[in-house]
């Protein structure tokens, strides 16, 4: 059962499984603390609490940052210290919150459930039982423990990321012999693959050449690409067939034929992940599983019994859904603009797999429509034209109204797009922030591409394009941005150093530069070594809230040997971070304890 009701600050609707009654919310909209109200009752008569309840779980983070701080005689002064700890710890509310619930955009908003269009299913087992249905709406995750405390100066690591190369050159544009049908990075953001459709070939781009390494005859112009951190997959569609080339030697390492009985609609692939590959696939022979997505091994480019099947149900446009998947590989994004506004998330890392579907109808508020769909490095932000969006579709930018955002290649960040300017912005995930700007220049006139002057029969169709989203490319660990021109011949490349550009401002700044874990495993040992970028000399850092035994060492080196029966699926980690210049940040993460390791 779902309890509906408003928020009595704003007026905003809300629908909250019933199990949740009783419990504490923030409304992202106006920040007011909520009760959830009982199946049943008048959600007027609820007790509505302002943001400075003494009993709040928020309410106590501030007053422990606070402490903190004074202690350390490291806070900023003024409007400026309010806001730091403003902006960090409303994601650390919004993350902590405790509550997976979904924001009603004027009432139009529907919660799918998995019966109507999303399954777990197997193309080959009809004579099954019918798959379970999956719970769209979630349950509340345990708080975090009582914090506890280490502090110590961490140290400031060196400037240049494994296997990436530093780019010291001046602005170029790279010619390409033909027009990019498509395109998508690979080896962790190194290099970019190229679809040239109409000379049946595959071009490879290598951020730490700056060149194109390697150009790859194709069999068809009829293929689709995808690109994971050590190997990218090429589609033949007409010989019906899948190709996996490695990175390392640029030579074609495995071939299988693609599933009996079925067309191959898309791919999908983490771009720093070792798989799983999402082939998107329509079933000739079974209606019942007429589209489904499979999740295959790498290695062999087979069916992975590790992963669930999901059958989709009433898709009336098929040939509309894109999908896309986050950096790492863990989390697959669903969207289709022109047909319902369907959008959706599939979490693979969990079993049985998470997946949450939104069906928006004619009036969907436009704060969150847009042609993309954008999963970030861990896919824990949905990146739209409208600006970034927590997975339960909350805004999670640093004011409301922003540009589009596309991810860079580093988890840490993502970056505005310069559809509209001559410009792109970095942000910082972790508070949706704005740190730097840098003039890329422009992409040329869309309207000349579709309609050429002087010239008609050279016009394109807009579905020739490439899409928008892939068009801007923040390479952070090559100190580099490329970006593609509407008329898909050319890449751009722009040398960007954000530690350079901070610098050069003047003016202070701390953020993690390291990669937070996802994952722990039960009677195995976590180890992660924090890493840092700060104006300061000097950084102070805390363990401000994790699970029982975790410990952070005065270098940064956060340790947790997981208990075998530990029973909890998730636990919240918050890494606090002071520098004497009067900076603070967050390092904020959700790790999902399971049993053993996946894919």
């Amino acid at each position: 059962m779902v309890i509906k009701f408003k928020c009595s600050g704003c007026g905003k609707g809300y629908k909250i499984r019933d199990d949740q009654a009783g419990e504490q919310i923030e409304c992202p909209e106006c920040d007011t603390l909520m009760i959830v109200p009982q199946a049943g009752t008048d959600s007027s008569s609820n007790v509505f609490h302002q943001r400075t309840s003494a009993d709040s779980w928020d309410n106590k983070i501030r007053q422990q940052g606070a402490g903190s701080l004074r202690n350390r005689k490291s806070t900023t002064s003024g409007n400026r210290k309010l806001l730091l700890i403003g902006a960090g710890i409303s994601g650390v509310v919004v993350l902590l919150g405790g509550l997976v619930f979904l924001l009603l955009p004027g009432e139009n908003a529907e919660d799918v459930s998995g019966e109507n269009l999303a399954a777990a299913a197997s193309p080959t087992s009809q004579a099954e039982p019918a798959p379970p249905v999956v719970d769209m709406i979630g349950t509340a995750p345990a708080r975090p423990p009582q914090p506890q405390s280490a502090a110590g100066v961490a140290p400031v690591q060196g400037n240049t990321a494994p296997g990436f190369d530093r780019y010291a050159g001046g602005q170029e544009e790279i010619k390409l012999p033909g027009v990019m049908k498509d395109l998508v990075a690979g080896g962790g953001g190194r290099f970019l693959v190229l679809y040239l459709k109409q000379l049946r070939q595959i071009a490879i781009y290598d951020a730490n050449e700056v060149k194109i390494v390697k150009t790859i005859p194709l069999e068809t112009d009829d293929a689709l690409i995808a690109a994971g951190a050590e190997d990218f997959v090429v589609a033949d569609r007409t010989g019906k067939k899948l190709e996996r080339w490695s990175f390392a030697s640029l030579q074609k390492e495995a071939e299988t034929p693609l599933p009996d009985n079925t067309q191959l609609k898309q791919m999908a692939l983490g771009y720093a992940s070792q798989g799983p590959l999402m082939l998107y696939l329509e079933n000739e022979t079974d209606k019942q599983n007429q589209f489904l997505l499979l999740f295959c091994d790498l290695e062999t480019l087979q069916d992975d019994p590790a992963y669930d099947t999901i059958r989709l149900a009433e898709v009336s446009a098929p040939d509309l859904l894109t999908f896309r998947a986050s950096g790492d590989g863990t989390v697959f994004t669903l969207h289709n603009p022109r047909d319902g506004d369907f959008e959706g998330l599939f979490a693979v890392n969990r079993k049985p797999l998470y997946s949450k579907i939104w069906k928006f109808g004619k009036n969907r508020n436009g704060d969150t429509y847009g042609n993309y769909n954008l999963p970030d490095w861990n896919g824990s932000l949905m990146l739209t034209e409208s600006g970034p969006y927590s997975q339960a579709y909350q805004y999670r930018g640093f004011k409301r109204g922003g540009r589009s955002v596309v991810p860079s290649t580093h988890a840490n960040f993502y970056v505005s797009h310069p559809m509209e300017s001559n410009s792109v912005d970095i942000f910082l995930a972790e508070s949706g922030e704005k740190i730097a700007s840098t003039v890329v220049g422009p992409l040329g006139k869309l309207s000349d591409e579709i309609s050429p002057r002087g010239n008609a029969a050279q016009a394109r169709n807009l579905d020739d394009l490439i899409s928008l989203e892939k068009r801007v490319h923040y390479i952070y660990q090559a100190d580099q941005i490329v970006t593609i021109p509407f008329s898909d011949d050319a890449l751009r490349i722009v040398p960007f150093s954000l530690v350079e550009n901070l610098d050069k401002a003047k003016e202070g700044y701390l953020f993690a530069s390291s990669v937070s874990p996802q994952l722990c495993i039960r009677g195995s040992q976590l180890d992660y070594q924090l890493e840092f970028k700060s104006s300061s000399p000097s950084v102070t850092i805390e363990l401000s809230a994790a699970p029982e035994g975790m410990q952070l060492s005065e270098t940064g080196r956060l340790t947790w040997q997981v208990p075998e029966t530990f029973e909890d699926n998730y636990v919240y980690v918050i890494i606090t971070l002071y520098s004497e210049d009067q900076q603070m940040a967050f390092q904020v993460f959700q790790l999902f304890v399971q049993d053993e390791a996946r894919g």
